[in-house]
């Protein structure tokens, strides 16, 4: 296993899989790891060269007692991509994968992004009576405090409910994904995903949308129990020259639950 140091004295996981010219970095998602996209690294890696990593705090990686905010982990992403000297990337950003790679180009700008793909995910998490694309549609300010209380008093009871939404309203297809899901989640640490949480669900990219410059795909869940559709016609209204992609039967994990077409979208879209 290769690890990295961050320039905070944080051990970070991380892999690198294939030898294409051209750079992909996925990006997971919070509470999850880099075998969130176990169903793309090996595809991918045919053509392209395809890096993943654990998020501080997450998967393999280490537990600090600090620097848990969606700032510092696109810190974390910046330091990475100079320990590889990598140029040129496209980088892959599933639900709050995507925060990081937007406070990314908002810290560093767009030099050396080629591309980016967004994975079912909003711009703000808080909806109030002008903005209605946030989580569920409707996610107040009292329902966001409900909700950081409940992961942290009971995190096992909270991700029972939570797993089951990452998939299908229709429910998930592949049991053993499901499965594989639940004892995944089970292995966080309640602190950690709270202290995320309150980051992630303070950020609002809304300005930043207009000001992307690279070429973006937004994919999104047909059957998203997190995001409605409007959200993402919204981030496609906002990003110019941006490409909307949706998956039939799927949710928020759509990159777990179509991989064929996801791996397949991707591929067109890089190129």
């Amino acid at each position: 296993m290769a690890y990295f140091l961050t320039d905070d004295n944080v051990k970070l996981f991380y892999e690198v899989q294939g030898e294409g010219e051209k750079t992909i970095i996925l990006i997971h998602g919070w509470s999850a790891h880099h075998l969130f996209y176990k169903k793309q690294i090996p595809e991918l890696s045919k053509d392209y060269r395809v890096v993943c990593y654990d998020l501080r705090g997450h998967g393999l990686s280490e537990t600090p007692d600090y620097g848990y905010t969606i700032s510092r982990y696109a810190q974390d992403l910046k330091n990475l991509i100079d320990f590889l000297g990598l140029k040129n990337v496209s980088l892959v950003g599933w639900s709050m994968g995507t925060y990081v790679m937007f406070d990314y180009v908002q810290q560093f700008g767009f030099d050396g992004i080629e591309k980016m793909i967004i994975i079912d995910m909003t711009s703000k998490l808080i909806t109030d009576d002008e903005y209605k694309f946030g989580l569920y549609g409707k996610f107040t300010m009292e329902d966001n405090l409900a909700t950081m209380v409940a992961m942290n008093e009971d995190w096992k009871g909270f991700a029972d409910a939570f797993v089951p939404a990452i998939y299908a309203k229709s429910g998930c297809k592949n049991k053993e994904d499901l499965q594989w899901n639940y004892e995944e989640a089970y292995k966080n640490s309640a602190t950690v995903m709270t202290r995320m949480w309150v980051s992630m669900s303070s950020r609002d990219y809304r300005e930043l949308l207009p000001k992307i410059t690279v070429p973006t795909m937004i994919t999104f869940g047909e059957e998203s129990c997190l995001y409605n559709r409007e959200n993402s016609e919204y981030l496609n209204k906002m990003i110019k020259g941006s490409k909307l992609v949706g998956f039939p039967n799927c949710g928020h994990g759509l990159q777990l639950e179509d991989a064929a077409k996801f791996n397949k979208e991707v591929k067109d879209f890089i190129g």
